[in-house]
């Protein structure tokens, strides 16, 4: 054994009781948990709306735009435009993995439909596909308590809601937001908030709000939120889209060990999102 390797395992002896642990840092290039001993020519792992994600064995979709040019800068592999209701460019089930965080609230209901039925055709038998977006019943549920220290960050421009009607609002439908950058007319004020969920059952109330996001928006504000999910909404999607296999998953969580490369996967506002996963 090595000085440096019994060095490492007496340091973590003391400091185990404390919790703590030493391991080597994981950029997210490590290939030992994958079949493969080098790139796939054929896309066979895919991240579906990637932005800056990097993995040697791994193909980025996504389509180039102002907002986040700087992340997709040299890790675009697919260009395709998730709104055009055109077929991914893949063959049938020649996926092992696909994932997507944090994309399907930028679509509308039924391009996110669209992306699911296209993902189980690409899909092998028995592949997986995670999905991880923000969890409106979680917030749902925040909202009706009450619980204004729930929402602790800025919109997608870098400014803080002042009230908690406003900062639930930023997360599913932005551009109806008091400090969004246009001025729009369907803009909708605290009160309306209050009136139409405290009065409206849940999906009513979400669908009620998302129907005045004007339709264009995101063709200039990439960043923006425009629709709303929970688990029943997802999964009631994904069985539409053919997926039988459906779960809830948590962060890190996954079934695939790929998957739980937390260098990777679920980073992005895991106290905030959702979890599904499913497979073909």
């Amino acid at each position: 054994m090595s000085l440096l390797k019994t060095g490492k395992i007496l340091i973590n002896q003391v400091l185990s009781p404390l919790g703590l642990e030493i391991n080597k840092i994981d950029r997210g290039t490590n290939t030992s948990a994958y079949e493969e001993t080098h790139r796939p020519k054929t896309p066979r792992y895919l991240n579906i709306g990637a932005g800056s994600f990097f993995h040697p064995y791994w193909h980025n979709l996504d389509n180039p735009n102002e907002y986040y040019k700087n992340d997709q800068k040299d890790n675009l592999n697919i260009q395709h435009d998730l709104t055009s209701r055109n077929a991914i460019p893949l063959e049938d089930n020649s996926l092992k993995v696909a994932y997507t965080s944090h994309v399907i609230e930028h679509l509308n209901d039924d391009d996110v439909e669209f992306l699911f039925s296209e993902v189980y055709r690409c899909l092998q038998p028995g592949g997986f596909f995670r999905i991880t977006c923000p969890d409106m019943g979680l917030e749902y549920d925040a909202y009706l308590r009450g619980d204004a220290l729930f929402w602790k960050w800025p919109n997608a421009y870098g400014v803080y809601n002042t009230s908690i009607e406003q900062c639930f609002l930023d997360h599913f439908a932005t551009a109806l937001t008091e400090t969004h950058p246009i001025k729009s007319e369907q803009r909708i004020t605290n009160k309306e908030i209050r009136e139409i969920f405290l009065n409206l059952p849940k999906r009513e109330a979400f669908n009620s709000i998302i129907e005045r996001v004007p339709k264009d928006i995101q063709k200039d504000h990439y960043g923006d939120h425009i629709n709303w999910f929970d688990a029943d909404k997802i999964t009631e999607m994904l069985r539409k889209s053919k997926f039988s296999k459906i779960y809830e998953s948590r962060y890190l969580q996954s079934h695939s060990p790929i998957l739980r490369n937390k260098a990777l996967f679920d980073s992005t506002c895991p106290e905030l999102s959702l979890y599904i996963e499913c497979r073909k």
